[in-house]
């Protein structure tokens, strides 16, 4: 998906590598399938969806550029869930993301 493509009304926001992944470990917060499995995966989630109404926005690191165009998506209404894993983010983005879904009414998951 180009930033150009609008984002779809549930969005998948992924950390592709956290800080504290090391080469000994591997991913420690690997939540979900990127490749075969992901549709599987989040219904297992949040039930049966569209994929036609699901946006992928995978960062390398917490806070990159996706992150941005989510909470930017956020306050513009056009995302109604949210489905990420908390744990990589610092707590002010875990703040931010919270209170921004609760004021938008999108739900996080």
């Amino acid at each position: 998906m180009s930033d150009s493509d609008s984002v779809k009304p549930i969005v998948v926001y992924v950390i592709e590598r956290h800080p504290l992944d090391l080469p000994q470990t591997g991913p420690l917060f690997r939540w979900i399938r990127m490749q075969e499995g992901l549709q599987s995966d989040l219904e297992a989630l949040i039930g049966p969806f569209d994929p036609q109404q699901m946006s992928l926005l995978v960062d390398e690191r917490p806070g990159g550029p996706q992150w941005k165009r989510l909470l930017q998506s956020l306050m513009d209404e056009k995302v109604r869930m949210v489905v990420t894993h908390l744990a990589p983010l610092s707590s002010a983005q875990r703040q931010q993301l919270i209170g921004v879904c609760d004021q938008m009414g999108s739900m996080l998951i």
